[in-house]
């Protein structure tokens, strides 16, 4: 059997549909699993008017339920009497019968008490009214509504439900809704129809000039735009977030290039590009050179040409480019540092004061890192920058909230205007690097000592004061804060200590007198969640999680190094010779696993054995010792694959656990400073295999 069901409703909010169709999906393969109904598949579709869902391959009836449930052992269900006692009347009620209905069954482990339960499965089209009414009463929504006198609630109005089973109607009713064969084409472009079975729908509702298959949607987009809406040496700027959306607020998509006057461009074409992608949902015309042309795709919901839509959107966008353009020749009319002193009147947060007041911190923050760094020949455009860099955030542009996502590249383009060095500039636009995944990382010392600085006040500060970060809960975007960190730091090769860099901003903070929080325990908590940073960008640039977690067990806080160490042991884990010595040191780690003392005597040495050891591991010592301090890790992990021979034959002729509890203490303690070794730079045990 194949079912259809269709919720057609008021026009929903583009961002709700695609969860909506997801959440339907998983609901209903639930339902239909906890029925006991087989099936082939479930697909979905939907517009912004309908949810749209498809199974194929519905079994006529349900499954036969024959289930045996184990209950507690006889002895413990009954008494030595024979009756029951309440572990089994328990056992009976948990299953729904009497105590007169339990079965003993004989199993290898002994007699347990059990439940047989045998139904037969009824036909799946009585089912299917209950199914698809709760499905809607369960279907949830980021904003739901209520409209009429109806309590139930819904993203938008429900207007019709359209379910059919093969060519039957599945009779239902919500609150005076009920479902019919009926369901409606185009808003515009369409009429309501009659489906007499599930192959009718489809065949009707693309009749009637709706398209309910999400992809295909899209597909049509791109390839009408590529065909009708590109001239020569012209491209189409689409970004997948804005296809996606464009796709979900239209139910037939027709492409239409619009206009507007060249003067606009006069204004930053990013602020040109926001005005019309995020405030119009248009897609932007550039050159072959990356520059922005006057003219912009809107995707119409219809199926053919309109001057009216056309000449429509041309207004509205430009009344929107007017608007840019007056922030714009505003914000010119003063140098950009003018609006520094407006920062004083701005809360970053109640308890750390002003954005003044941050960058004032972040200025003290610097100058310790530039010291660091070895950055004192940039250290004034350094100071300058940071000076600037949020300068922008009082500006017309970004104040009005109208252009927020411009924020340091407006800044950047007002330091230029105002006869900032260029490197200033740069770095004001380039300390928000990364904003995003993915996102550019900084080049510039400005951007990079700057946007590291203003991060580590954030972070350090907001858990400073008490501010909780949790699964769903980050108002300052502590994460992102300090993945940037990390990121930054990688990128830019920086030899630095993170822990030096917590120490330096709570001492500035401790200075500022915001601190609420005991700092030994402040110090504690921003440095564990540095850690797990460490850990999630090292995963993302693809390094094995178990190598990962064996250096950063031992030590992170030069994410240089660290690297260097994770990229060495990476490669040296594949050789051989290696595999084979993984078992040994994992094998040292579980004996000396309780044992702390290293003291050795070697009088109490019996065995030849113990002798070579001893050599071994002083010699090994001294020679990792010496590697590692000169940051040979690959000399290092080749120097403790050497001694296999030397350690398996001490394996295999003495025992450790001898009978003389000294005896067996020293040559503990020798397995322990062989651990030791092992251990110095990470903690090999953690290595898979």
């Amino acid at each position: 059997m194949k079912l259809l069901f269709e919720i057609g409703m008021e026009e929903n909010p583009a961002r709700f549909l695609v969860n909506a169709l997801n959440d339907l999906k998983n609901n209903l393969t639930k339902k239909l699993k906890d029925e006991r109904i087989d099936f082939d598949s479930i697909k979905t579709f939907g517009t912004p008017r309908r949810l749209v869902i498809l199974v194929e391959g519905l079994a006529e009836k349900q499954n036969d339920l024959n289930e045996l449930n184990m209950g507690p052992a006889k002895r413990v269900a009954y008494g030595e009497d024979g009756m029951i006692s309440k572990a089994g009347l328990g056992f009976a009620k948990s299953q729904g019968v009497e105590a007169k209905d339990l079965e003993i069954i004989d199993t290898p482990k002994g007699e347990y008490i059990a439940v047989r339960k045998f139904s037969e499965g009824v036909a799946t089209k009585s089912l299917l009214s209950d199914i698809l009414k709760n499905l809607v009463l369960e279907l949830e929504f980021p904003k739901s509504m209520k409209w009429g006198d109806r309590k139930f609630r819904f993203a938008r109005p429900i207007q019709w439900f359209l379910a059919v089973v093969d060519n039957e109607l599945v009779k239902f009713e919500i609150e005076g809704i009920e479902s019919g064969l009926e369901s409606r084409g185009h808003r515009f472009f369409g009429q309501r129809f009659t489906v007499s079975s599930v192959d009718d729908y489809f065949a009707k509702i693309r009749e009637n000039n709706v398209i309910i298959d999400i992809e295909e949607r899209k597909r049509m987009i791109r390839e009408m735009i590529d065909k009708n809406c590109t001239g020569e040496n012209e491209v189409v700027l689409i970004h997948e977030n804005l296809l996606n959306e464009v796709t979900n607020l239209v139910e037939y998509p027709y492409p239409i290039v619009g206009t507007f006057n060249s003067d606009f461009l006069e204004v930053p074409q990013e602020v040109l590009i926001i005005s019309m992608e995020v405030h119009q949902r248009y897609f932007p015309i550039l050159d072959k050179n990356g520059k922005l042309l006057p003219k912009f795709v809107v995707v119409r919901n219809g199926i053919e040409y309109s001057d009216k839509v056309k000449a429509g959107n041309e207004k509205v966008l430009s009344a929107r480019l007017a608007d840019a353009r007056f922030f714009y020749q505003e914000d010119l009319k003063q140098p950009l540092v003018e609006n520094v002193k407006k920062l004083e009147t701005v809360v970053f947060q109640k308890d750390l004061g002003t954005i003044a007041a941050k960058m004032r911190r972040v200025l003290k923050v610097a100058d310790s890192l530039i010291d660091t760094l070895g950055y004192q020949a940039e250290r004034e455009d350094i100071q300058r920058t940071i000076t600037l860099c949020k300068a922008d955030l009082v500006t017309n542009m970004i104040n009005e909230k109208e252009f927020t996502e411009l924020q340091g590249l407006m800044g950047a383009n007002y330091a230029l205007k105002s006869g900032e060095k260029e490197s200033v500039s740069l770095g004001i636009q380039e300390h928000y690097f990364p904003r995003f995944k993915g996102d550019n990382l900084p080049t510039t010392k400005e951007g990079i000592v700057t946007g590291i600085c203003d991060r580590i006040d954030t972070l350090v500060g907001c858990l400073g004061v008490g501010i909780q970060v949790t699964g769903s809960k980050d108002p300052f975007a502590l994460r992102r804060a300090a993945l940037g960190i990390v990121n930054v730091i990688i990128n830019s090769n920086l030899n630095l200590s993170l822990e030096a860099l917590v120490d330096k901003s709570i001492e500035v903070l401790r200075e500022d007198g915001v601190l609420k929080k005991d700092e030994a325990q402040l110090k504690k908590e921003v440095l564990e969640f540095l850690k797990q940073r460490v850990i999630n960008v090292f995963t993302d640039l693809g390094y094995r999680r178990d190598i990962i977690s064996a250096v950063v067990e031992k030590s992170w806080d030069n994410v240089i190094e660290t690297k260097a160490e994770i990229e060495v042991l990476g490669e040296v884990v594949q050789e051989e010779n290696f595999k084979k010595l993984i078992g040994i040191i994992k094998r040292v780690g579980n004996i000396v696993k309780d044992h702390k003392d290293i003291a050795i005597s070697s009088d109490l040495f019996k065995e030849d054995a113990e002798k070579a050891l001893y050599s071994y591991v002083e010699d090994l010592d001294k020679a990792t010792e010496k590697l590692l301090s000169e940051k040979d890790y690959k000399g290092y992990l080749g120097a403790i694959v050497e001694g296999e021979e030397i350690i398996n034959n001490y394996f295999n002729t003495v025992m450790i656990n001898d009978k003389d509890d000294a005896i067996k203490n020293n040559r503990l303690s020798q397995m322990k400073r062989l651990d030791d070794i092992y251990e110095k730079m990470a903690d090999l045990n953690c290595i898979e295999g």
